[in-house]
């Protein structure tokens, strides 16, 4: 998870790069007002923070489908060059997460990380702009077809005599979650019935593309690929996760 949890950390410093850099041309480049009838213009700020959500939230899923539901490491897992993938099943028994598991990993990893993007709003300090920070909570929901984010991190913003605030955040992504967490569920449940068979029908009659890696007599690693789910950059959204069986070489014969 080292090197993942790497990758994660210099994308949020990249994209809190760009963003301050972004921000510093818009308000200058723009000769941008803030209006103060009683509270500070907080249309930049909140823009900010949108943003920093989006980017924390898509790392989220990213993160969560490369390690089987995880955005933390997992308690059992095969550990791959790049991500450590949950077993979902392990010698005769279901170990996968549940969807409210799943939901509380991609919040937690909310809470963790968007703390550090939103610390570069200390731009606008040098135009006179304070700030209070709340407690941060996020609460994540997986749907059948899509993944909601709705965050309360109550920002109070001073300027002056003049003090405004912003708490409630929200953020959708268009992917499949729960759909793709339901077939794999099938799978798992066919394996504990059947331990001695890949139902490979099943697999080409979902709508989505399976991919199976076999690791050795014992392991096997699925890859879920969901074109039309989409994260960060147009990227296809993958579901990994492994399935560990017993040392007679289980689940190695298929269906054709």
């Amino acid at each position: 998870m080292e090197k993942r949890g790497q990758v994660s950390i210099f994308i949020i410093i990249g994209f809190v790069f760009i963003i301050t850099i972004s921000l510093f041309f818009l308000i200058r480049n723009t000769n941008l007002k803030f209006g103060f009838a009683g509270s500070p213009d907080t249309r930049p700020i909140e823009h900010y923070i949108e943003l920093c959500i989006k980017s924390s939230a898509s790392d989220a899923i990213y993160l969560a489908g490369m390690q089987g539901g995880y955005t933390t490491t997992p308690n059992i897992y095969f550990e791959s060059g790049y991500a450590r993938t949950a077993y979902w099943y392990n010698q005769g028994e279901d170990t996968s997460p549940n969807v409210e598991e799943i939901e509380q990993e991609l919040s937690s990893y909310i809470n963790n990380v968007l703390p550090d993007c939103i610390e570069s709003l200390r731009i606008f300090e040098d135009m006179g702009y304070e700030f209070e920070f709340g407690n941060l909570n996020t609460e994540a929901t997986i749907y059948e077809n899509k993944v909601d984010f709705n965050i309360q991190y109550p920002i109070k913003i001073k300027k002056g005599e003049s003090i405004s605030e912003i708490k409630d955040f929200q953020q959708s992504f268009d992917v499949r979650l729960g759909h793709i967490i339901n077939i794999a569920k099938e799978i798992v449940e066919m394996e504990i019935n059947d331990p001695d068979w890949i139902d490979m029908t099943y697999m080409t009659e979902q709508d989505i593309d399976f991919k199976i890696y076999p690791y050795d007599e014992n392991i096997i690693i699925y890859s879920l690929v969901d074109t039309d789910s989409k994260i960060s950059n147009n990227l296809d959204f993958v579901f990994l996760f492994a399935n560990r069986f017993n040392e007679s070489g289980q689940a190695l014969n298929k269906n054709e």
